[in-house]
């Protein structure tokens, strides 16, 4: 039964009883209520940004945070402080406690050393950083702890260099460049071929750069522009033929920004998966204050990352409120010589063979971690071989990745009612020496079995769908390998992101909720490639398991399909239910998806569920999103003077609806423009960053029109425009009123808009505003009033 019933009554109750009280229960309380609402809510372990270590680099903190992921356990490197020598680095079990473990090389070059990453392939590290940004140097230690030793001289190419080895075993490198992240593939771990320049650029200078690979996408995040700007940030892009071919920038970019006083400048990002062998975090930092040399501190971060088909995003960034630390794996352990009985149990096979098996049995579906390495046999030049056991209930009836020494394979065998059969067999990466650490993945679901080596996909097989049991391993009588990190988790293929509990602000997507009733998933029908959520009769919903940073107003609103007009929702959040209507009047006319707003629900801070239930009609769902508001006042005047002299800001970035009013005046012909800014947010001053540094919209007057700009930093574009010319000397009231997703804008009292557009990816919160400065053109305070 999900959910516990208490009774609280002296003495003993008798079984009869209690049966009757159940009965009286179901009565009352039928049990067609399913899945979220029924469950409760709790973080059992939290963490909180930004994280303080132990021995950070003094008067500078950890700057250009990556993690290596190493026999189930992190190792943290950072950037060296200037004019310092060496490289510092800390280790965690679990992400959120870390050890430092002192400076894992002292080489002279490493003075200033920018931006270490660390790769791990067939019993070596190799370490690649740019000495105070001065080119770059691979330098090798046999422990993730070192001591690193330099192996090559200077390489060049600029900053910021990371490694990404695909499943075909080609290495590539990634480095900075003004105006987009370089790409080059690399014959051996010392040399890099020459480069290309990728389409990933943030419009300047762009930077701290990494690509993951995840269900056959490649994911190339990048930073920019200016790591002292509060705009510094991270976009993402995704391709499917190739890490160096060319991306697509989706629209949810940046995935990563906040430019508040306390919390700015977040980037150069690295991710690493989690603990659990089926989640994703992103690492990064953030700057604060002044050091005593000059500039900024920073500091280390770490959120979740969640995909949906092509889209990636951050739950977050947050900052200063506890988060969901990274879920453990249901089952772990170092075997070693001498495995733990309680944890495991060994045998001898009829054949010889003997076995080492988990005592718990994973679920119907798992992911299943194994890192070993093989001893080598006597007078026979090669090592032993290894049975890595999975989906094990009893001895006739398992699953084995396969280690053939002699033959230098891998093979995916079924082994049904004591008969094996081999289904699949691959080639081991050449020059694999076994007897050095190596790792062996198993995801395995419903929609099939993936085997990995060295992180690296080598097999999938859509027919061996995954069975329950134990993991373990099997080897020949007195061949023991050595035995390293082992451990299953109940997750696969990214099935974890609909469980972690969602921090707002901020924005979920429909897949990873809770779905009840008839609620199905639709792949295929979203333009950035990801899946939706289809609700078809009165009661489906779906259900977001959140915590809202702060008590507050809270701005609800889904991204929906246009075939869900005329439909009826109802919310419940904060508990408030509410009911709404999708008039047609709500969605852009030129888009099959539109940001619809559903209303303001206060909130408490904590986990809880956000629910989004069917009343009539049908809805296809995308994303759900929850912004933090202010109250507009019934009237105020703005003299826009916040961040900058090219554009200045003022007002409140919660606004929401709201009515902006001012005078324009032509003082003489010319070929200067002028814009009012409208719903900005994330507002950035810096000389090396792109000039347009907001997010939010420009009305902007240019000659004999008028046109409305949305901008995303770097990503700017003319979405509308109407005819408003002006003569010498001419002055006219304009009237600009925001409507959730709707802007329409009046002049001199007219009752029809000079232009009217909804944004179907609206920005629906942010400030005011004025761009640009010129002398023809002159414009009056902004009066902000609220809308009735």
């Amino acid at each position: 039964m999900e959910k516990m019933i208490r009774i609280k009554k002296a003495g003993l109750i008798t079984g009869a009883a209690v049966i009757i009280l159940l009965v009286i229960v179901m009565i009352i309380q039928p049990w067609e209520k399913k899945g979220a609402d029924r469950m409760v809510l709790s973080m059992q372990r939290t963490y909180e940004n930004p994280f303080t270590l132990d021995q950070e680099w003094e008067d500078y903190g950890i700057g250009d945070p990556y993690v290596l992921r190493y026999d189930g356990k992190y190792y943290l490197y950072c950037s060296t402080k200037d004019r310092r020598v060496g490289i510092k680095a800390w280790s965690s079990d679990d992400l959120v406690n870390w050890r430092y473990e002192g400076l894992v090389t002292e080489e002279p070059i490493s003075v200033g050393a920018y931006a270490p990453e660390v790769v791990y392939w067939n019993g070596a590290f190799y370490m690649y950083t740019s000495p105070a940004g001065k080119g770059h140097y691979v330098l090798q230690s046999d422990k993730p702890t070192g001591p690193f030793m330099k192996k090559t001289d200077n390489l060049g190419l600029t900053i910021d260099g990371s490694v990404f080895i695909d499943d075909d075993e080609k290495w590539y490198f990634t480095h900075a460049k003004f105006g987009g992240i370089m790409a080059s593939p690399m014959t051996d771990p010392y040399t890099i071929e020459p480069d290309k320049q990728l389409n990933t650029s943030l419009g300047h200078w762009t930077e701290g750069s990494m690509i993951i690979k995840r269900n056959g996408r490649y994911f190339i995040t990048y930073t920019g522009n200016h790591v002292f700007s509060r705009g510094y940030r991270v976009n993402y892009g995704v391709a499917h033929k190739s890490p160096t071919g060319t991306y697509t920038i989706p629209e949810n970019n940046p995935i990563l920004i906040s430019t508040d006083n306390d919390f700015n400048g977040l980037g150069h990002s690295a991710t690493v998966m989690g603990p659990d062998l089926d989640s994703y975090y992103m690492v990064y930092h953030n700057l604060i204050g002044r050091s005593a040399e000059g500039p900024p501190v920073r500091k280390l971060n770490m959120d979740r990352l969640v995909f949906n088909g092509d889209k990636m995003a951050v739950l977050g960034p947050t900052h200063g409120t506890p988060q969901e630390a990274p879920r453990l794996p249901e089952f772990q352990d170092l075997p070693g010589a001498t495995p733990s009985q309680d944890k495991w149990e060994s045998a001898v096979q009829p054949g010889g063979d003997e076995t080492l098996l988990s005592r718990t049995s994973s679920g119907s579906r798992y992911t299943a971690e194994y890192n070993f390495s093989l001893k080598q046999v006597p007078n026979t030049g090669h090592a032993s071989s290894l049975d890595v056991v999975f989906a094990y209930r009893d001895s006739g009836n398992f699953r084995i990745a396969r280690v053939e020494a002699t033959t230098m394979e891998l093979k995916l065998i079924d082994r049904v009612n004591g008969v094996e059969a081999t289904a699949a067999v691959i080639p081991l990466p050449k020059g694999t020496d076994l007897t050095k650490l190596h790792t062996v993945r198993i995801e395995s679901d419903s929609s099939g079995t993936k085997l990995y080596w060295d992180g690296l996909l080598k097999i999938e097989q859509a027919a061996m769908t995954a069975e329950p049991g134990r993991i373990g391993y099997a080897w020949p009588e007195g061949a023991k390998p050595d035995l390293h990190y082992t451990a299953f988790s109940n997750e696969a293929g990214g099935s974890s992101d609909s469980k972690v509990i969602k921090p707002l602000p901020g924005a979920v997507e429909a897949v990873h909720g809770e779905r009840d009733g008839n609620a199905v998933i639709h792949s295929g029908i979203t333009p950035d490639g990801s899946d939706a959520v289809g609700l078809t009769k009165k009661g489906d919903r779906v259900s977001f398991p959140v915590n809202p940073r702060q008590d507050g107003s809270y701005l609800i609103s889904v991204n929906v399909s246009k075939s869900s007009a005329g439909s009826t929702l109802v919310l419940e959040a904060g508990g408030r239910t509410k009911e709404i209507k999708l008039d047609a009047s709500l969605f852009a006319e030129d888009s099959d998806w539109t940001k619809v707003p559903l209303g303001a629900f206060e909130m408490k801070t904590g986990p809880q569920w956000l629910t989004i239930r069917l009343q009539k009609g049908e809805a296809a769902l995308r994303f759900m999103e929850a912004g933090l508001t202010e109250p507009v006042p019934e009237q105020s005047v703005i003299k826009p003077s916040d961040v900058g002299i090219v554009n200045r800001f003022g007002g409140n970035s919660g606004w929401t609806d709201y009515t902006v009013s001012f005078d324009v005046t032509l003082k003489e012909a010319a070929k200067d423009e002028l814009g009012v800014l409208l719903r900005t947010t994330n507002e950035s001053e810096f000389r090396d960053q792109v000039k347009d540094a907001y997010m939010g919209y420009a009305l902007v007057f240019r000659g004999d029109k008028v046109v409305l700009t949305r901008v995303s930093y770097e990503k700017l574009a003319d979405k509308v425009s109407g005819s408003l010319a002006f003569s010498p000397g001419q002055t006219r009231r304009i009237t600009v009123k925001l409507q959730g997703a709707s802007i329409a804008v009046y002049s001199d009292g007219s009752k029809e808009p000079v232009l009217k557009w909804t944004d179907p990816s609206a920005f629906l919160e942010g400030r005011v505003g004025l761009r640009g400065v010129s002398t023809a053109w002159t414009v009056s305070p902004l009066t902000v009033t609220k809308n009735k």
